[in-house]
């Protein structure tokens, strides 16, 4: 489907519209039966919607589901058999019936090169479960000290906020209400053993805000990880959201002077490069005073664009999300919305965005909470998973992006972050450039894919590729094909093909038809561990490098 941008002149108002292109089918289908997922969420109201993940449980490279708030309280399962299609594999993963599931984040903590997956509760104990194989689970949350505080917890987010690696745990408590006070809590990894309690150690507790969801990310890109907590009833005075940074593990309340308050009934948080200056914007979902858009100006400051990009919505908002839906290298925004429907603003080219959910098939008029996203099909473009009240879950699968060029990767971590949450990406290709960062904890109450999609509509090669890990380690490379998933790993694993510490007879022997076979000189996926100096070539200059770093 092609998109035309018109211009309609109403008096002295100018009003840019989006048509279809003749005979051009729906940007995005609905298709979740004929894939393979069946299922009902139930009574999630009051719940304010159920959490959902696209998240790869078994490392085989494709994106599988995860969907809270099934009948009985079932959590749904479902293994993605590489095509986009599903198996359910809700039964017999040792999941205990969760009756009061909200929230859903996956974080790997405790290191074993897995995604474990933890789950909020509302009144009930909240519960962590570690991923064991073959979509099975243990719930290990008692004997790690965690969730033994029947508050209203809602979302979760992970990230490494003292350089050792191991993932912290932030956990959003929605505790307005009476009788309800327990606070938002930060748990603090200890070696994958223990989760120990210190946010009001850290100040980052909030006894009294009644907050719906948090974020960690790196606004101010100096390497670790900050905070943005997203308060409820943020209208009244001293409720607002907060932004939190992080000075070497100790946080820091920079809410005014880095004007990110936005004062709103705060729900749901989107985090992406929309202008691509190269620092993370932030979009908050509100009641109809509209919702808030906070362009990051890169000096530690954001400015209040809402009406500049025209995306205040004016409905009762919740999930939100970042995207690219068409591959053409500008961000478009999601919203879910409560009895109105959703959105998707577009950003076709200069001045205000445009809402055309309606025309590409995502304008669900019922109450949507929650959105994931991921390449489900694993053909290049984004799919969006929605969770709505009292409905089967919807999957859209996009067809859009398939006009235009793209590019992910997987980003192999360093030390316990075994998947590089909170590493950034910047390429460019020509003119354009784009960031995006690894997150453990998504959206409203949800979790994305980890992979890093890009689109680059018409490039066919990345001029340019800086992953940056967390703590300051990072690699340039050039001269990438695009329309592949690469890898991007860390200086120390260069050439470690089996990851067990050093170079050796094994390894070499590993990428030698990286360099001997029929496409020495260029670069196909698998071989990027050899890719020494980084210049998107695999030749004998990777070699030499290579066996001098034979130990």
């Amino acid at each position: 489907m092609r998109m035309v941008r018109l211009v309609l002149t109403v008096g002295v108002v100018v009003l840019p519209v989006a048509v279809l292109s003749a005979g051009s089918p729906e940007a995005f289908t609905s298709e979740a039966a004929s894939r393979g997922v069946v299922f009902q969420t139930v009574d999630s109201l009051y719940r304010h919607g159920t959490g959902l993940g696209v998240i790869d449980l078994d490392n085989d490279q494709d994106p599988d589901l995860v969907v809270l708030g099934g009948t009985s309280g079932i959590v749904g399962l479902f293994e993605n058999d590489g095509t986009g299609h599903f198996i359910d594999r809700s039964i017999g993963n040792e999941i205990l019936l969760i009756t009061e599931a909200t929230g859903l984040s996956a974080a790997d903590f405790d290191a074993d090169g897995d995604l474990d997956l933890m789950i909020t509760c509302r009144l009930f104990n909240d519960v962590l479960l570690r991923n064991d194989g073959n979509f099975e689970f243990t719930n290990v949350a008692p004997t790690l000290g965690l969730g033994d505080e029947q508050g209203l917890s809602y979302g979760t987010t992970w990230g490494d906020i003292d350089g050792d690696g191991w993932l912290e745990l932030y956990v959003a408590n929605r505790t307005f209400l009476p009788g309800f006070a327990v606070p938002n809590e930060l748990y603090v990894n200890s070696n994958g053993l223990a989760l120990e309690a210190t946010g009001e150690t850290l100040g980052v507790g909030f006894s009294q805000l009644p907050s719906f969801t948090s974020r960690f990310l790196d606004y101010d890109r100096d390497g670790d990880a900050d905070l943005y907590v997203c308060n409820d009833r943020g209208t009244t005075p001293n409720v607002e959201n907060h932004l939190f940074r992080n000075d070497g593990g100790t946080f820091v309340d920079v809410t005014a002077a880095s004007n990110t308050a936005a004062n709103v009934d705060c729900m749901g948080i989107a985090v992406g490069d929309l202008d691509r200056n190269g620092y993370a914007d932030m979009y908050v979902t509100n009641t109809p005073p509209g919702n808030v858009l906070l362009m990051n100006q890169g000096d530690g400051t954001f400015v209040d664009a809402t009406l500049a990009y025209d995306v205040g919505s004016y409905e009762i908002g919740w999930g939100t999300t970042f995207l690219d839906y068409d591959n053409d290298g500008k961000l478009e925004l999601y919203v879910n919305n409560m009895l109105a429907p959703n959105r998707l603003y577009d950003d076709d080219g200069p001045g205000a965005l445009i809402d055309i959910a309606p025309i590409v098939g995502l304008d669900n008029s019922a109450t949507s909470f929650c959105v994931a996203k991921g390449d489900l099909d694993n053909d290049g473009d984004l799919d969006l998973v929605v969770q709505t009240d009292n409905a089967p879950l919807a999957i859209f699968i996009n067809h859009e992006g398939d006009n235009r060029n793209w590019v992910k990767f997987r980003v192999v971590g360093i030390g316990a972050n075994t998947f590089a949450v909170g590493a950034q990406i910047d390429i460019g290709t020509g003119a354009i450039s784009q960031m995006n960062e690894i997150t453990a904890g998504s959206n409203f109450k949800s979790q994305d894919d980890y992979t890093v999609h890009f689109g680059v509509d018409t490039a066919t090669t990345l001029d340019q590729i800086i992953v940056a890990w967390p703590g300051g380690v990072s690699r340039t490379l050039t001269n990438y094909p695009a329309n592949q998933t690469w890898t991007l790993w860390p200086p120390e694993r260069l050439g470690d093909v089996d990851g067990d510490g050093d170079k050796d007879a094994a390894d070499l022997a590993s990428v030698l038809p990286c360099v001997v076979g029929p496409t020495e000189g260029s670069i196909t996926p698998g071989c990027e561990i050899i890719d020494f100096d980084g210049n998107g070539a695999i030749d004998l200059v990777d070699y030499a490098l290579f066996t001098q770093a034979v130990n």
